[in-house]
Order: structure tokens, then C-alpha cells, then sequence
């Protein structure tokens, strides 16, 4: 099908829409879609970003009356699968999922394939705090036991990611730029193995989604020191907040939908309406909650002002943790 594209309009460089399929920015919205919508993730199957769009499409397919198709890209810290949205066609049938690591991008990679004037903002989805978890066998129960313990043991305390530009990398940045010291990263392929490099004394710490720790603080193989929200989680709600520890201190994961620039306005009112309701059924807002996550949902121009905020935030934090 790309090929297929190619040959017929040779200026769309990734596209999955068949040449004759781009209705121009003039069409009226309630002819929209003509076709399946696909949602690129940039990242593998089974992670937080693909589970929240799989939870999308059937009530997305509802009111839309089209297949809803959910594709994982993963790889090059999320730009593979975001660069196939800036270079596709802009009619609204193809859009991205993107997260916290899609703002650090900009800072944290030295060359960019797309900029952010190549997307144009849908809508906010969701956001899930970080619970800070530590090995239980440490004398660490609040956010003051484990900044003590940092300043006493210099360059030995070790966290645990999902990869750099991943909202647990960032959280811990954004931790050693308040504390100003540095920790050091140990990279693990997912959520749950980082959980379990804390569990098994790998690493110290970890500032993991909530659902990616349950378990872990439930055997007792964990120990949740705080969550990184401005209040406590239903799902754990013995656990304090860092605000409430006396530490100014919020991080986690959003997530969000963006579009090619120069999708129609209309098409995109009508995405974030349709997304917008779909987040809103009771079973999605259910399934969410169990999992740690609140529904975030905003107009188009409150997410692209969100957005900029975002970038502007990590861009500070990311240069002054490189400063250290």
C-alpha cells in the first residue's frame, strides 16, 4: 500500500491511505471518516500507550463507523512511529498516541526527524502518577529516609527505567534536579522487569506505574515510599503523596492523541469529540482507575498549550541534570 502511495503521490513520504482516498481540507466533517482510522504507538504491544489506545476502539468504531486500527512502531525512542504521523496524509486517518517521552525527545536527541509544528494537538487522554518503590530490605520508609540514604551512600544508589525518555527515566531525573544529586540509571525492556530489579536487589528504587508495582507492594517484595500525584491513589490509598511528605514534587505519565498538520479543523473537532466520549464511558473510565490512571481529557488548543508547557518543563530539567 505504501508503494502504492508512492507512485501516485509522490510528495506523501509514509501514508497507509490508497491514492485516491485524500479528501483535501474543503470536504464537510460529517463525511469523515471514508475509511479505517489507524492509531500509531510508537512503542510494542502490551506497554501502558498501546493498552490506552486498544481501549479506545471499540467505542471510537461505534460512533465512527469504521475500523479503528491500532499499530505498534516502536523503536528510536518513539520517533519511528511518530514520524510515519508527521509524513502522513493529513485527513485525520491517521493519528498518534504519544506520552511524556515525546516532549523529552526534543532535548534529549540530538537530531529530530519531525518538529512539533508538524502535528496539531487532538486531544489529552489520561495521566498515571509514578509510585517511588524501593527494596524492602533498606531502612527507607518516606521520601526523607531515601534522600538521607542517597546523601550517605554517594554514587551507590542505582534505579530502575523502561528505557531512556521513559516517564520512570524522567521521574527520576526530575528527582535528582530537585535533590541535586546524581543517581544512575539501569535500563530494563519494560515496566515489570524494572519492578522486579528492585524486588530482587538489582536496584534500589524505582519511580514505576502503579499497576507495574501492585503486585510487587501486595507480596510485600516492594515497599511504595510515595506516589508522585498532588493526592493519594484510590487503589493505595495508605500510601502518601511526596506533597504530603514535604517534597514539591509531581511526575507521570500523560498520554494524548495528535494529528498531521494541516488535518482539518472540522475533522479534528470531530476526533476529539469522539475520543472525548469514548474516554467517558463508565467501563474505560473503570478499567483506567483500576489500573492507576485518571482520565485527562482537554480541547485541542488546551492540549497544544499543555504540550508547549510540557517541552519548555523538560527541556529545563533535562539541561540542568546534564549541568550536574
Amino acid at each position: 500500500m505504501l508503494g502504492t502511495r508512492a507512485a501516485c503521490c509522490s510528495f506523501f513520504l509514509l501514508s497507509a491511505l490508497p491514492c485516491g482516498a485524500w479528501l483535501g481540507t474543503g470536504f464537510a466533517a460529517d463525511k469523515f471518516p471514508t475509511q479505517p482510522i489507524q492509531i500509531i504507538v510508537p512503542y510494542a504491544a502490551g506497554g501502558a500507550t498501546d493498552q490506552i489506545a486498544r481501549l479506545m476502539q471499540s467505542g471510537m468504531e461505534r460512533r465512527l463507523g469504521q475500523p479503528v486500527l491500532v499499530i505498534n512502531r516502536p523503536g528510536a525512542s518513539t520517533t519511528i512511529g511518530t514520524m510515519q504521523v508527521a509524513r502522513a496524509v493529513p485527513d485525520g486517518h491517521t493519528l498518534a498516541m504519544v506520552s511524556v517521552p515525546h516532549v523529552a525527545n526534543y532535548t534529549l536527541l540530538k537530531k529530530m526527524p519531525y518538529a512539533q509544528s508538524d502535528f496539531v494537538p487532538v486531544t489529552s487522554i489520561s495521566n498515571t502518577p509514578n509510585v517511588l518503590v524501593v527494596n524492602p530490605d533498606l531502612p527507607i520508609k518516606s521520601a526523607a529516609d531515601l534522600i538521607a540514604y542517597i546523601k550517605a551512600h554517594p554514587g551507590q544508589v542505582n534505579y530502575a527505567t523502561f528505557g531512556i525518555g521513559s516517564s520512570a527515566h524522567l521521574a527520576a531525573l526530575l528527582f535528582e534536579s530537585k535533590i541535586g544529586i546524581a543517581l544512575t540509571a539501569v535500563h530494563y525492556r519494560g515496566g515489570a522487569p524494572a519492578a522486579i530489579g528492585v524486588m530482587t536487589g538489582e536496584v534500589q528504587m524505582s519511580f514505576g506505574s502503579p499497576l507495574s508495582v501492585t503486585g510487587g507492594i501486595t507480596s510485600g517484595k516492594l515497599r511504595p515510599v510515595a506516589v508522585t500525584a498532588d493526592h493519594r491513589l484510590a487503589m493505595m490509598p495508605d500510601v502518601l503523596t511526596m506533597r504530603e511528605q514535604g517534597f514539591d514534587y509531581l511526575s507521570g505519565a500523560w498520554f494524548g492523541v495528535l494529528a498531521p498538520k494541516g488535518t482539518p479543523e472540522p475533522v479534528v473537532t470531530k476526533l476529539h469529540d469522539v475520543i472525548a466520549a469514548t474516554i467517558g464511558q463508565a467501563d474505560v473510565t473503570k478499567t483506567l482507575a483500576q489500573s492507576g490512571t485518571e482520565t485527562f481529557v482537554s480541547s485541542p488548543e488546551q492540549f497544544g498549550e499543555f504540550i508547549a508547557a510540557e517541552t519548555k518543563q523538560w527541556s529545563v530539567v533535562l539541561k540542568n541534570v546534564e549541568k550536574q
